[in-house]
């Protein structure tokens, strides 16, 4: 039996291609193992959003040419990289043996038959929007479009990913069904999941699918994550008072709040209408728990504009919040090339941010100690004999873990639970039988 080793660098999207070149590899036989060198065909799809992405892809195709078995195995190479920095990689790695084009599942299919497989293996039809679980969890990512056209200044994905390419809403139905053995969650990601549709209806159709998806049964809980601020329509918070599977959790990134660095970011909202739309939401939503991201040390911004970030944040209850700094990228008006950035003062301001928003979610989790909340278990701890997962405001894989003692064996996935002490990311919970 041959077996194959996956290693899914960058975001959830990225995650959904790896799973369908799983899919594929299960197809043919092949079995996943946890070891380099054990496998036959090793697939590192690579992430290049930053230029921190390509730090990561150098280091992991560094280790695992070091450990794997040359000899017995094949080193193929898909994702984002090849659309942004393939011939520096290719010059660095002349050890890897494929690189397979971004989402090109057939070139992958053509390459195992011909290079990996025994020759007598025949090629089989293949659904290539199929996937194979590489996560363990109760939650399934269900990427509703792919690419952007917001041609954010720092932002690289319309160039990596193209503009947006929304899936049609039967499509998606039918893999969220397929996918719905995985977990009670099911989770929406895009790259701007509000402009769902403009490419394919002529209009945004995230309501629409909304009431498609609620009504496939087994999932318990729906999340979109990934919500422009300049594109979310104020009229959806009815959405959230008719489809009671639709979590009130909203993800919406606003990366800044000063007006002038929000337009050399091309982007719109400034500081008021981000306020406004936040507290709209809280108001017609009133269980609405926020997350967003912020950007610090964009270039020429002074301490005086960074100031207004905290002031944001302090006007407006946003649970969850996300710091990364601006990293230079050759596309962007204010680029500096990175032999002369200041990384060290970027490092800085970020690890200043991180404290300081660690704190402040600390205590607001401390608020949530003597409520009741609905949790979804997806585990058992084996050192804190406890088990343990999510309260429905933790995203998968972002806002932490909720651990419960207490809860018997029998008990369904889906409990209610009282939270008796909060941490930055770990909540701890009693279970509640009456």
């Amino acid at each position: 039996m041959m077996k194959y080793y996956i290693e899914s660098l960058g975001c959830a999207k990225n995650l959904v291609d790896s799973e369908r070149f799983a899919a594929i590899l299960n197809t043919y036989g092949f079995r996943e193992t946890a070891y380099v060198e054990d496998a036959d065909l090793i697939l590192v799809n690579s992430c290049a959003f930053l230029v921190a992405s390509f730090e990561e892809l150098d280091n992991v195709l560094s280790q695992i040419d070091e450990i794997r078995n040359r000899k017995k195995s094949k080193l193929v190479v898909s994702g984002c990289v090849m659309n942004r920095g393939l011939k520096e990689f290719q010059q660095l790695f002349p050890e890897v043996n494929k690189w397979i084009p971004l989402k090109d599942f057939a070139a992958f299919e053509k390459y195992i038959l011909r290079y990996v497989l025994p020759k007598n293996i025949a090629a089989k039809k293949l659904d290539l929007n199929d996937r194979l679980p590489l996560q363990s969890g109760q939650h399934v990512y269900l990427r509703i479009a792919d690419g952007c056209q917001n041609f954010c200044s720092y932002c690289m994905i319309p160039y990596i990913r193209g503009k947006l390419v929304s899936e049609p809403i039967e499509a998606l139905v039918a893999e969220a069904k397929a996918q719905s053995y995985r977990g009670r969650e099911l989770v929406l990601i895009a790259q701007d999941s509000c402009l769902y549709g403009t490419d394919i209806y002529g209009e945004k159709a995230l309501p629409q699918l909304i009431a498609a998806l609620h009504e496939i049964p087994g999932y318990d809980w729906i999340r979109i994550m990934y919500m422009h601020p300049d594109h979310f329509e104020p009229e959806w918070t009815e959405l959230w008072k008719k489809y009671p599977k639709l979590l009130a959790y909203f993800e919406i990134p606003i990366q800044h709040s000063c007006d002038r660095i929000i337009k050399l970011m091309n982007r719109k909202k400034g500081y008021q209408e981000l306020k406004e739309l936040f507290c709209h939401i809280k108001k017609e939503v009133p269980k609405a728990v926020f997350r967003t991201t912020i950007m610090v040390n964009y270039p020429s911004e002074t301490q005086q504009e960074r100031a207004l970030i905290d002031k944001f944040l302090k006007e407006v209850d946003i649970l969850q919040v996300g710091v990364f700094a601006y990293s230079p990228e050759e596309f962007d008006k204010p680029y500096e090339s990175p032999a002369d950035f200041d990384w060290a003062k970027n490092q800085e301001l970020e690890t200043e941010y991180a404290i300081k928003l660690a704190k402040a979610k600390e205590a607001k989790m401390q608020s949530f100690v003597g409520t009741r909340q609905q949790m979804l278990v997806e585990g058992f701890d084996e050192e804190l004999q406890a088990w343990y997962g999510r309260i429905w405001f933790q995203a998968p894989e972002i806002d932490g873990l909720a651990y419960v003692d207490g809860l018997p064996q029998d008990s369904p996935l889906l409990v209610e639970v009282e939270v008796v002490d909060a941490l930055t990311d770990e909540l701890w919970c009693a279970a509640i039988t009456d």
